[in-house]
């Protein structure tokens, strides 16, 4: 079952990380350009709030169930947080990400609030640049950009 999530999880991370920069691409586009919001924006923002919801879900059944990482670290959670590697996947990865995931989501309803098309993208773009930072740190300290070096 693990083995499942996870890499159902790893290609999922793909998805997002295309979605990311086209929503950005569109987002910045629109915000310099003072162009239209439009439902391509609409519902590419969707998307990537749908790929992230997914990807949480996964993560959150593999973190509290399926990870031998976390699951190591919940029998002793002192030792845990002095090994790098657990702390990570116990602690530093789920709050970054559930952090990136808020941002995403903030971005789409705000943008959905905005009475003007200038501060639709300009507040996904924001939103979703922060986010997009926070996942790519987050992922390249451990490798996980690129290549399926997944252990959690």
């Amino acid at each position: 079952m693990h083995t499942l999530l996870a890499t159902l999880h790893s290609y999922n991370r793909y998805l997002i990380l295309v979605a990311l920069l086209f929503v950005l691409g569109r987002a910045f586009y629109g915000w310099l350009t003072r162009g239209p919001y439009e439902k391509q924006d609409r519902i590419a923002s969707i998307a990537l709030v749908s790929l992230s919801h997914i990807q949480l879900v996964i993560g959150l059944i593999m973190w509290a169930f399926t990870s031998p990482w976390t699951q190591t670290a919940f029998a002793n959670m002192d030792l845990a947080m002095k090994d790098p590697n657990q702390r990570y996947w116990t602690v530093e990865h789920l709050i970054s990400m559930l952090i990136a995931i808020g941002l995403i989501e903030m971005g789409r309803a705000s943008a959905k609030k905005a009475t003007d098309n200038v501060a639709k993208h300009r507040r996904t773009a924001i939103y979703t640049a922060v986010a997009t930072l926070i996942i790519l740190v987050t992922l390249g300290q451990k490798g996980l950009l690129i290549g399926s070096q997944y252990a959690g």
